[in-house]
């Protein structure tokens, strides 16, 4: 575990850190956009649905649904540990948000689908996904039986699909996605911590 949130915080400082620095893309991330969006349409509904379900009001119903799994695999104290984080990390995404501002992809690089003026570091989505489905994945860790398989399954596939989507739709560069969703991860670490589960 120490192993892993040494190279998330490793993640945090490089990609985030040279964010802020940069005050724009870094090497590679307009590269990256221009990949994804050859095979995912940027402005393709099932993006924009998932983003919503890391907003106001649906975010609530989310870190519920995903503390129900957590409950199944591990009761009380698992549900506990992964709202628990979405808190820590949504609390670190408002702290952020005041204190840095870094730009969103532009359509003047690539193709932009919903244009917003608000920051793209830290990426609202890819924090909060990166602490539930984090949260789920941890508690999955090392846990045999089906349950804990496809839950663990599913956590990695909605975190790298959802952030994926985030990146082809123009809505932020892969760095800022990267970087969020391991801050995300960190602060599950954190709640699972605290609660005594890892």
């Amino acid at each position: 575990m120490r192993n892993i949130s040494l190279a998330l915080i490793a993640i945090v400082l490089v990609l985030g850190g040279a964010g802020v620095w940069l005050n724009g893309p870094l090497p590679l991330d307009i590269e990256a956009t221009r990949l994804l969006q050859q095979g995912i349409d940027a402005r393709a509904a099932w993006i924009e649905w998932l983003s919503e379900t890391a907003g106001w009001p649906l975010i609530v119903v989310s870190t519920l649904v995903a503390g129900l799994f957590a409950a199944s695999l591990a009761r009380l104290p698992g549900a506990l540990a992964v709202i628990i984080g979405v808190g820590i990390a949504m609390a670190s995404e408002r702290l952020l948000r005041l204190a840095i501002f870094v730009p969103r992809p532009s359509p003047e690089l690539v193709e932009v689908a919903k244009a917003s003026a608000s920051s793209g570091l830290p990426s609202t989505f890819a924090i909060f996904y990166g602490a539930a489905c984090g949260g789920l994945i941890l508690l999955t860790h090392r846990t045999r039986g089906r349950e804990a398989m496809a839950v663990r399954i599913a956590a990695w596939a909605l975190l790298i699909i959802g952030c994926a989507g985030r990146v082809a739709a123009g809505a932020h560069w892969t760095s800022q996605v990267l970087a969020s969703a391991a801050l995300g991860g960190l602060a599950a670490i954190l709640a699972a911590r605290l609660m005594k589960m890892r």
